[in-house]
C-alpha cells in the first residue's frame, strides 16, 4: 500500500479556527502534507475560504458570504469565537492558501461549496489557477457533483479531481464507488470514514482509486479511518492522524 496520506481537513480546526491561516499553518507544522479548504466568492467576486454560505457561525459578520465585498469580509473577526488567543485572524483568500502551500510544501485539496451555477464557477476557478500556478500533479478539486469535476478534467488537462462519494452517509459498495470516481474521471473519491468497510476499501483501491476518509476528530475515529485501509485520513487532529499512522507502522 502507498504511504497513508494526511490532510488536514479545515486546517487543523481541533486546535485552531477552521479555515483560518493560523489552523492551516498548524497544520503543516503538526505533520499534514495535504489543506483540505472549501472554497466560495464574495459578492465582488473574490475567491474566500468559508465552509458555510452564512458568516455568522466562524465570524463575527452575519448574512450570506455572497452578498459582502471583500472589503468588508476582511474586516471581520474570524477567530475569537474559538478563543481569545485567536482574536484577529481574518477569512483567507484562496490566493493567500496558494502562498502559504508553496512556501511550506505541502498540496492542497480545493472544495468547491455551492449548488448549480455557484459549483460549476468554484470548480472552474480552482481548477484554472491550479493550472495557471503550475501545481496540477500536486493539488486536487474536490466536489459533491461528478459531472461538474468530469467537465473540468477536459477543460484542464492534467487536472486531479477527488469527488464526494454520494450519497454521503450509508453503506457502499467497490462497484458503486468505483463508478462514482470514474464519472468523475477522478483517481481519488472521499467517503465518510464511519461508513467504510475494509472490504470494500481494499477493493476499489486495487483498481486504482484511492479513498480518503473523512472527517475524524478524536484519536478512536482516527483509528477507525486508519484501520478501514483508507490512503487518505482526512480529519480535524493532525496530531492524531500522525500518531495512529506512526503506531501503525511500527
Amino acid at each position: 500500500m502507498p504511504s497513508r496520506r494526511v490532510i488536514a481537513h479545515r486546517g487543523d480546526c481541533v486546535s485552531a479556527p477552521e479555515q483560518t491561516m493560523a489552523a492551516f499553518e498548524q497544520a503543516i507544522d503538526r505533520g499534514a502534507s495535504v489543506l483540505e479548504a472549501d472554497l466560495r466568492f464574495s459578492r465582488d467576486g473574490v475567491a474566500v475560504l468559508l465552509h458555510d454560505p452564512d458568516l455568522d457561525r466562524t465570524t463575527n459578520g452575519r448574512g450570506p458570504v455572497s452578498d459582502m465585498d471583500w472589503p468588508t469580509i476582511r474586516s471581520l473577526d474570524a477567530g475569537s469565537w474559538f478563543g481569545d488567543r485567536f482574536r484577529g485572524q481574518t477569512v483567507p483568500r484562496l490566493d493567500d492558501l496558494f502562498h502559504l502551500a508553496a512556501s511550506r510544501g505541502v498540496a492542497l485539496c480545493i472544495e468547491a461549496k455551492g449548488r448549480d451555477i455557484d459549483n460549476v464557477r468554484a470548480v472552474r476557478f480552482a481548477a484554472q489557477e491550479i493550472a495557471r500556478r503550475g501545481r496540477l500533479d500536486v493539488d486536487v478539486v474536490a466536489s459533491f457533483d461528478p459531472a461538474v469535476l468530469a467537465a473540468a478534467t477536459d477543460a484542464v488537462g492534467g487536472l486531479r479531481v477527488a469527488p464526494d462519494r454520494f450519497p454521503e452517509r450509508g453503506p457502499s459498495s467497490a462497484a458503486d464507488l468505483i463508478a462514482q470516481a470514474q464519472r468523475a474521471r477522478a483517481k481519488i473519491i472521499q467517503h465518510h470514514f464511519a461508513d467504510l468497510q475494509p472490504g470494500v476499501v481494499a477493493e476499489v483501491q486495487a483498481a486504482g482509486i484511492e479513498i480518503w476518509a473523512w472527517p475524524p476528530a478524536t484519536l478512536d475515529e482516527t483509528q477507525a479511518a486508519y484501520d478501514s485501509g483508507a490512503i487518505g485520513l482526512m480529519g480535524d487532529d493532525v496530531a492524531a492522524m500522525i500518531e495512529v499512522i506512526r503506531a501503525g507502522a511500527t
